[in-house]
């Protein structure tokens, strides 16, 4: 049973419960924050309520909260709590493999350079808790010394404002916007979005672009989704020009979809145009070798000027 905290009346469900607030004409919000007054672990601010359960599992107000409480709290009790907040993410999702890069940028979780400086390696802090990263292996060390001068790229007919590669051929492609042209088949397939196109893939255009990644599936494929843009600019472009589309439902289905067709599709932020014209080749030339790696890790720390940290890299073991 619930009990009203304002009356005492008690009640079945919270549906019940917040139907009866009515009566005392309050809100829900306005209930919990006065009834059960939850206050962030740094900052010492209350904690703004937008669901029941989002305001009772709430612990700090954004990542630069929890950042500034690592640095301050004690070892202990930060490898604790960060081990607490991935346990969670993983019960309440049921998931089969722990969280990946961009999925704890978009929820403002832990990143993973953390749990490496209390644990040594994300694998190593997912073994704390008995289970396998999404992806969990290292990057190649020759990611970035490869000639890919002679490599021929198939482009998608359909690909409106295709990447300007050294040697391209344009054909009609059955998955993706690009492919590696050589004698044996190649499974790894490579869809380029620019920002908007991303977001309204992931919002009105989902159930297509499923259809895309089981296509990739049967045929025994992997696809790799670059967005030319990064987590942080479609943040900041979402409120500046004030657009419909629900960045938590697209961020949402980002998340869903990796963990629904688990190791068959990753998406990767490089920021911009110069950067896909960079990376797409290697993703190509690569393949499966890059199937299980968390390039967004890789490409936000270790290659993040383009060229890889080896030292950083071998030590990883990601």
């Amino acid at each position: 049973m619930i009990k009203c905290a304002a009356c005492n009346e008690e009640f079945n469900s919270d549906k019940s419960l917040h139907a009866h607030l009515k009566k005392h004409e309050i809100y829900q919000s306005e209930y919990y924050c006065k009834y059960f007054p939850r206050y962030s672990l740094f900052y010492k601010k209350q904690i703004p309520y937008k669901s029941k359960k989002e305001y009772f599992q709430t612990e700090f107000l954004d990542l630069q909260e929890f950042l500034l409480w690592e640095k301050n709290e004690k070892q202990e009790i930060v490898k604790q709590k960060i081990l607490e907040m991935l346990q969670a993410r993983i019960k309440e999702k049921n998931y089969q493999y722990a969280p990946f890069s961009n999925e704890l940028s978009t929820l403002d979780l832990p990143p993973i350079n953390i749990y490496k400086k209390y644990f040594g390696s994300y694998n190593a802090a997912c073994q704390f808790i008995n289970i396998e990263p999404l992806f969990n292996k290292n990057i190649p060390k020759d990611f970035n010394n490869i000639d890919l001068s002679d490599a021929e790229i198939l482009v998608d007919t359909r690909e409106q404002d295709p990447l300007q590669f050294e040697n391209t051929k344009i054909e009609k492609l059955f998955i993706g916007d690009y492919l590696l042209n050589k004698k044996e088949y190649s499974y790894t397939f490579v869809d380029r979005k620019a920002e908007s196109d991303f977001l309204g893939t992931l919002s009105s255009g989902l159930s297509r672009f499923e259809r895309e990644i089981q296509k990739a599936i049967d045929l025994g494929g992997y696809l790799f989704v670059v967005v030319e843009s990064n987590i942080g600019k479609i943040k900041y472009n979402q409120k500046k020009f004030n657009r419909k589309t629900s960045l938590e439902y697209v961020f949402h289905n980002m998340r869903y979809l990796s963990h629904k067709y688990a190791r068959r599709i990753q998406f990767i932020f490089t920021g911009d145009r110069d950067k896909s014209l960079d990376i797409i080749p290697k993703l190509l030339y690569h393949g499966s070798k890059l199937w299980h790696v968390d390039l967004q890790y890789f490409l936000d720390n270790e290659l993040g000027t383009g060229k890889p940290d080896r030292k950083k890299i071998e030590i990883h073991q990601q």
